[in-house]
């Protein structure tokens, strides 16, 4: 068994003992919230949310036959045979569909607004990054996910983080026709991943600080996270840690989930390992501890979510569906807020089934000989004769079919579950209105009752935002290294980068090392006077530091992530252009604030609808460094060890070298970047 206590300092060793105290008791923070067990709801959301039959059953008892002797089984009172309905109506499921296919159906759009005048120049390259990051990482799915989570447990978590997979792989150089398996292959590492990544996570698996307040991100002091991994996944994510080797005996089969019973287990994988995840805001620390609670502390570092300035924040955005108490972050869900009207729908709707059933195949009575030797009560299924004693022939039961009544009760719950869903018809495509506008009208008043979550759902958003813009301080400020020799060389790239000391470095033994930032295709370009400008046409840009320093306010546009509704969008878009179109002839300095408010009412951005005349501001340096030259030259050079953030300072952006140069040029960074931050 490991001793801790050596292997780790007197500080570490108690930051240790700390986390492993503090996880246990965020464990505990869900078992009473304001009387509710949350779990036990999650737990009947997710057996509600998955079409069914309720498979009701009576109680079992022992019977016994003491005049045969028989020995006693179980037997089920009440039983009646399989003919009564015991139908679940999926309205969970309809539901939580209708809603996730109106909620989440584009990527979300940013607003923002630079927080001093030195900012402004690279507010649109940080808004762009932004935009482009959602769609390198495909974080749209795994924001429909997290509504998923949102919508059936009232509450959802996820987080931001630094994600790199770097692979070692075999790259065919010849190809042997006569002998396939001879063929010449090349060992090389490949990096397939190496950016801004956001993972929608398990709420059964996070603890969250129990003093943390509904819409105050900054009231959670920490928070932890458990996930189970595959060795090899993990050796490949924690690998480069030191005590990452103490690790090697922590495995088992483990359910998704802490184990409850044994019909948990789930993975048929044998080699799993448990993993704890814990942040902590108020320390400034972040520790992985592998093979559970009081498992290996591999990783015990700062947390690495930080702006150019140093200010920290936790990887985890969070948000609830329905506000339950103004102490927990804890929502109410769909399923949580429908459950009773379900019930009460699930069981007029299987009584009504019944009784048509039975006003079909009839029951009936008939005279018999035998002793009644029951207790003389007699059980209804439909098509079936009941022996009687008295000898007055067969009579059927005339059981009436369901009345009107029935019909109106069934509506009237099915009316009460649509209004606690927040779901009604219309927006499962009842059609509700005599003409379009008619429709649009009354699908965009049901839409209002999913305003309250999306209006979380972009609190949520924007605490990523913030997150997104201070890893991409910190992660596209690393350059890779070049390192020349050659003085005719070293003159030429000082003249095409036209001295900027922020391009290269020159170390005490006076080598001459060139800086190369990282390269991102842009939908950004240039004016005559150098400014940055939005373009329908992508550009490759190399972003220094200085040109990711950026601090100000983040804005998410709820209803950029909505389903457009067609009709609605057209008729408002013909009515702004004719608003607009009288005023952009005139002087923006006298009309410019209106139109900016006439576009605001609309939720509409006035970049893409104002003039770039209106938008464009005096360039205070080029952004763009030169083509070709001696870059380009560099391209054949293996880089050398890259610097940190930190050892680079802070610039602008510069655009980089042609497509076929870029190529060859951007080989992958030496340096490997630990998990989840710098060590």
């Amino acid at each position: 068994m490991t001793n801790l206590k050596e292997i780790l300092s007197e500080e570490k060793f108690k930051d240790y003992e700390f986390v492993v105290a503090r996880i246990k008791d965020l464990q505990k923070t869900r078992e009473n919230v304001f009387g509710e067990n949350l779990e036990k709801i999650w737990e009947e959301a997710d057996k509600a949310y998955i079409p069914h039959r309720l498979k009701q059953k009576g109680k079992r008892v022992i019977a016994t036959d003491e005049e045969r002797g028989w020995r006693g089984a179980l037997v089920e009172l009440g039983k009646t045979g399989d003919w009564q309905a015991d139908f679940s109506q999926p309205n969970p499921f309809i539901k939580m569909q209708t809603a996730a296919a109106i909620l989440i159906d584009r990527n979300p759009k940013a607003i923002l607004n630079p927080g001093a005048q030195k900012f402004e120049k690279n507010t649109l390259l940080m808004k762009n990054l932004y935009e482009r990051n959602w769609d390198y990482a495909k974080s749209i799915q795994q924001l429909k996910l997290f509504v998923h989570n949102l919508m059936k447990y009232g509450w959802s978590c996820a987080r931001t983080y630094p994600k790199i997979v770097k692979r070692d792989v075999k790259v065919l150089e010849t190809y042997n026709q006569d002998d396939p398996e001879n063929s010449v292959y090349t060992k090389k590492e490949v990096t397939e991943y190496n950016d801004v990544y956001r993972e929608n996570l398990d709420p059964y698996n996070v603890w969250i600080d129990d003093m943390a307040k509904p819409n105050q991100a900054d009231s959670i002091r920490d928070w932890c996270f458990r996930k189970v991994y595959a060795r090899d996944v993990l050796e490949q994510e924690l690998g480069k840690y030191k005590r990452y080797n103490l690790t090697k005996d922590k495995t088992g089969i483990i359910s998704p989930r802490i184990i409850q019973s044994e019909k948990d287990k789930r993975y048929q994988e044998k080699d799993l390992v448990e993993v704890y995840f814990y942040e902590n805001k108020i320390k400034d620390l972040l520790m992985v501890n592998v093979g559970g609670i009081d498992g290996i502390p591999v990783v015990i570092e700062p947390l690495p979510v930080a702006d150019s300035e140093g200010r920290k924040r936790l990887s985890l955005w969070q948000t609830y569906w329905l506000l339950r108490n103004t102490e927990t972050i804890y929502g109410i869900g769909m399923y949580e807020a429908m459950r009773d009207n379900q019930r009460a729908l699930d069981r007029i709707r299987n009584m009504r089934l019944d009784q048509v059933l039975l006003s079909i195949y009839k029951f009936f009575l008939f005279s018999g000989t035998s002793a009644l030797t029951e207790t003389g009560k007699v059980v209804i299924e439909p098509g079936v004769g009941k022996q009687v004693l008295d000898p007055k022939g067969v009579q059927w039961m005339e059981v009436p079919g369901p009345g009107p009544e029935s019909y109106k009760e069934l509506e009237l719950y099915k009316k009460d579950l649509d209004d606690a869903a927040g779901v009604p018809p219309i927006l499962e495509g009842t059609i509700s209105g005599k003409t379009a506008f008619e429709v649009a009208q009354a699908k965009e008043a049901a839409l209002k009752r999913l305003r309250t979550p999306l209006d979380n759902i972009s609190d949520a958003l924007e605490e990523d935002g913030y997150i997104s813009v201070y890893l991409f301080q910190t992660l596209y400020s690393i350059p890779e290294i070049y390192k020349i020799q050659d003085k005719d060389k070293i003159e030429g790239y000082l003249n095409e980068i036209k001295g900027d000391t922020e391009l290269y470095n020159r170390t005490e033994t006076d080598e001459f090392q060139a800086r190369v930032y990282r390269e991102v295709q842009l939908g950004l370009t240039t004016d005559e006077k150098g400014n940055l400008i939005e373009s329908k046409d992508t550009r490759f840009f190399r972003i220094k530091p200085s040109g990711l320093k950026w601090e100000g306010i983040i804005n998410i546009k709820g209803q950029s992530v909505l389903s457009i509704s067609k009709e609605l969008e057209k008729a408002q878009n013909l009515e702004l252009v004719s608003v607009l179109n009288p005023l952009i002839h005139d002087d923006p300095a006298i009309v410019g604030k209106l139109t900016r408010n006439i576009l605001k009412e609309y939720d509409k951005d006035p970049e893409d609808w104002l003039p770039d005349s209106w938008l464009q501001e005096p360039s205070e340096q080029p952004l763009i460094m030169p083509q070709g030259g001696m870059v380009g030259q560099l391209q054949g050079q293996r880089p050398a060890q890259p610097q940190t953030s930190q050892q680079t300072g802070r610039l602008p952006l510069m655009r980089g070298t042609p497509p076929n140069v870029i190529q060859r040029f951007m080989t992958k960074l030496r340096r490997t970047v630990p998990f989840m931050g710098s060590r």
